[in-house]
């Protein structure tokens, strides 16, 4: 039977998992981009890699900062520590780091658009990817902040 416990520790796994997958990608994506033969022998680093190269460069700093508050949050809950202060700060951040991510994907559309003079779709669809869930998770942080409060003030009247 599937329990809690079991989709938490399943959760951590997955997590530790996206620690190595963005470190394999960081180490791998430029050989990926230079090498790869694309159309009539053009790279994708000939076709704007680098423009797509930079930024995901800029903001793996951000996604290892979420993985690891996404990791204690994750920590927490095993001990059962849920409606308390740290796991709201864990979501703030979390939630700044997806808002960071959406600015710096937007930034390089701007910065496609204008060095190239064609858009790149795929940053814009990132960008409100990272933007919406930094969203979501400001919603839950704000849930969380909200049940703090009300735990706090049943604590003090019983």
């Amino acid at each position: 039977m599937w329990s809690k416990e079991k989709s938490v520790k399943l959760t951590h796994f997955i997590v530790r998992v996206c620690y190595v997958v963005l470190a394999v990608i960081v180490i791998v994506l430029p050989f990926l981009i230079a090498t790869e033969p694309v159309i009539y022998q053009i790279s994708l680093w000939q076709l704007g890699g680098k423009y797509v190269l930079y930024p995901f460069y800029a903001i793996v700093p951000a996604g290892y900062v979420a993985l690891i508050c996404i990791d204690k949050l994750l920590t927490n809950i095993r001990k059962e520590v849920v409606f308390d202060g740290r796991n709201v700060k864990l979501l703030r951040i979390i939630s700044w780091s997806c808002f960071y991510a959406a600015i710096v994907c937007l930034l390089a559309f701007v910065i496609i658009c204008i060095a190239k003079g064609w858009p790149s779709v795929f940053l814009i669809i990132l960008a409100a990817g990272a933007g919406f869930m930094g969203l979501v998770v400001r919603v839950v942080k704000n849930v969380f902040e909200s049940a703090i409060k009300i735990k706090e003030e049943n604590e003090l009247t019983i």
